[in-house]
């Protein structure tokens, strides 16, 4: 179906309209009026703000270029190793950037509008775009997970968790647990996250209303906090920890995941990025389950006679909590509100989310785009090496624009021309962004797509006023409002080709500043088929993924991660091969998923589609997963009325298509007992499996 379709869901029945017909809200935008200064992302005229942060009371100290990361993966015999996880598990692991921390900005989202009396977004429905939401799936559900598989900490100014489930267990609250000597375990006076009142009102700061405890640590495990959630639906779960950060912390503070794949074990650098919610990764989890198996454990296994803190952990996004009887809480996901309530919900003080001082509801759209690059300033520790990236979609006065622009910091308007002031470095990494972001979109989606040249302006959200401490770019990705523009936005394919010419551009900026060679994350293997190999033996079989052609050869993977599941749902930690065949032994009638993903230096790139057994001898069914289709056309509009925004087009890829055919096919052939094996279509034309060999029926 062409992309000038989409649908909607009003009043629950299905309908299809062509967007560029006469029908109201998702046409061609007519001129918005913006009630505050700066609704584009300009500094308002004659506005004074409040000093930028000060460093916080654990930052005594310069970060030397030898400091641990604030999180890395570890193994579960205490090593660490490259690339220990793969999508949709998001996890930490190591790659070309890792000890880089980038902080990353969807942009807009959804603010209490004075004016209207209700919730709204910062941008209006554009030939069935919004900014406000499109943003936010591409860096929650591509960028960040790209990041984090080659190796960076990842600093999201907005919530990163599409999940609108929400469980925080504090310590010492409702499903907390200690183990080992009492003596060990000691209350402190530091301050740490306490439950806040229901609706949190846009003063409270939540990291102040609780107390910490701190473990002291012995070179083997004596003692354990375990934080258990009464998971409320099964799903994914993004895992936050937070901690008190202090110079005498342990820099191995020793965190388990217990999911439903097992055990995910973490190291956390408790030095560093305390007071906030420190993601570990996104895990499966079961409605019912106990602890072993949807908990988080904190050991005391690091140095001899050093400290853990312990504090709360939060599992899911949560739907909005800041609201008050002016105007209610938003009913609708976390990871859509501004970024001004996520960082007030992350400890930040009343400096970053409300920084002239002033903080009734009017002012807090204003305080939306400084907020996002104090945030940031407030988190970094001198020495970090971190810069900050923000994804946003333009518009024009005349919706015929098109193309990608890239903004840093400079006093003029936006009037297309340079003259950069900024923090130095950000012109470099523009331009790296912007190169990679050219030659990628052209090669893969338009040959003739336009990328214009650098630009600055007095934009807030890359204003050194905010944060002078990292290079910082602004990134125009298209125009919502030129049709020629819109349909590729909507597109996962233009999503993902976009995403991933950021991570390798940020790549090689890291790459040439600091004179390393370049190693970009592999892509994921396409043709991959698993199978009875023989009486008790399941083998997984699959091709080398496709090189990309402008990169000579920096993504070809050197290793693979064959990762299992008992039920395709939760992950194990996956097993390292350097060949393209992994062999197991499997009793029969036992059901296996595989996902594989290919690793090099430069980090893990996404897995593939599911693949899975029933194991038994010459099993009679082959299923093939040709259900690899991913675009617009398989995505819904959503009726948003209330919010004057129609019905705009959501691209939520669990909802369209998660890769997940052979799982629900092959859960029914076992359910009939059948033994089966499975491919995907690329396996069948890359002659890893024959239709013909045996099988009496292909699915």
């Amino acid at each position: 179906m062409s992309t000038n379709f989409f649908r909607a869901r009003p009043g629950g029945v299905l309908l299809a309209f062509l967007l560029t017909s006469s029908l109201a809200g998702a046409q061609a935008p007519a001129p918005v009026q913006e009630e505050e200064a700066n609704a584009c992302g300009l500094e308002p005229p004659g506005v004074v703000y409040l000093p930028a942060p000060s460093p916080r009371a654990h930052e005594t100290r310069k970060l030397s270029a030898t400091e641990a990361p604030v999180v890395r993966r570890e193994a579960r015999d205490g090593t660490v190793r490259a690339s220990l996880a793969g999508v949709p598990q998001t996890r930490t692991r190591s790659g070309a950037l890792s000890g880089k921390v980038i902080y990353l900005s969807p942009g807009h989202g959804f603010y209490r509008a004075a004016p209207l009396g209700r919730w709204a977004t910062q941008r209006p429905n554009t030939w069935a775009v919004v900014e406000d939401l499109i943003s936010a799936e591409v860096v929650n559900q591509y960028l960040l997970p790209m990041l984090m598989g080659a190796g960076a900490t990842v600093v999201p100014v907005r919530e990163s968790d599409l999940n609108p489930r929400m469980v925080i267990v504090d310590e010492g609250g409702v499903g907390y647990s200690q183990e080992g000597d009492a003596g060990l375990f000691q209350t402190t006076t530091q301050k740490g996250w306490g439950t806040p009142p229901t609706p949190m009102g846009n003063a409270v700061e939540p990291f102040t209303l609780g107390a910490t405890r701190v473990l002291t640590t012995a070179t083997t495990p004596t003692a354990s906090a375990t934080w258990a959630p009464v998971v409320p639906a099964d799903g994914h779960y993004n895992v936050y920890v937070s901690y008190g950060a202090d110079p005498a912390r342990t820099t191995n503070a020793h965190y388990v995941v217990r999911h439903s794949g097992g055990e995910s074990h973490f190291r956390v650098n408790q030095r560093r990025h305390g007071g906030t919610w420190v993601l570990l990764g996104r895990f499966f989890f079961k409605s019912g389950a106990g602890p072993e198996a949807a908990s988080v454990v904190l050991m005391n296994d690091a140095e001899e006679g050093s400290t853990v803190s312990l504090d709360a952990v939060r599992f899911g996004g949560g739907s909005g909590v800041i609201g008050d009887a002016q105007m209610a809480a938003l009913p609708r996901p976390r990871y859509e509100e501004a970024a001004r309530y996520h960082v007030q919900f992350s400890g930040a003080p009343a400096s970053v989310y409300a920084p002239t001082g002033a903080n009734a509801l009017a002012n807090e759209r204003n305080a939306d785009v400084t907020a996002r690059a104090r945030f940031a300033a407030w988190l970094h520790e001198e020495g970090e090496d971190a810069v900050y990236v923000a994804w946003h979609t333009n518009a024009s006065t005349t919706g015929n624009v098109v193309g990608t622009e890239a903004y840093v910091y400079g006093p003029n308007p936006v009037d297309g021309t340079l003259n950069f002031t900024g923090v130095p470095g950000s012109d470099v990494l523009a331009r790296a962004l912007l190169d990679e972001l050219g030659r990628d979109v052209r090669r893969e989606v338009d040959a003739n797509w336009r990328v214009r040249n650098l630009r600055s302006a007095n934009l807030g959200e890359v204003n050194p006023t905010h944060n002078s401490e990292m290079p910082s770019v602004l990134l125009e990705i298209a125009y919502h409002d030129a049709v020629a523009d819109s349909n590729p936005l909507k597109e996962p394919a233009f999503r993902r080709v976009a995403a991933r010419a950021i991570l390798q551009g940020l790549i090689k900026y890291f790459a040439t500043r600091d004179g390393v060679a370049i190693q970009l994350p592999p892509e994921a293997p396409g043709a991959v088929v698993a199978r009875n190999a023989s009486a008790g033996t399941v083998e997984v079989r699959w091709a080398i993924p496709a090189a990309n052609p402008d990169e000579e050869g920096h993504d070809a993977p050197t290793t693979y991660r064959v990762y299992q599941s008992a039920d395709g749902q939760g992950w194990d930690e996956g097993t390292e091969v350097t060949q393209t065949t992994f062999s197991l032994p499997l009793a029969a009638g036992t059901v296996r998923y595989f996902r594989v993903a290919a690793v090099s230096a430069g980090g893990e790139g996404f897995p593939s589609a599911i693949v899975g057994v029933r194991a038994g001898e010459a099993p009679p069914a082959l299923v093939v997963n040709a259900f690899e289709r991913l675009d617009s056309a398989l995505a819904c509009g959503e009726a948003l009325d209330i919010y004057d925004l129609q019905a705009p087009l959501r691209v939520l890829l669990e909802a369209m298509n998660d890769g997940t055919y052979v799982r629900r096919h092959g859960d029914a052939m076992s359910q009939s007992g059948l033994a089966f094996d499975s491919a995907t279509s690329g396996a069948v034309a890359a002659g890893l499996v024959s239709v013909g060999a045996g099988y009496r029926v292909v699915d």
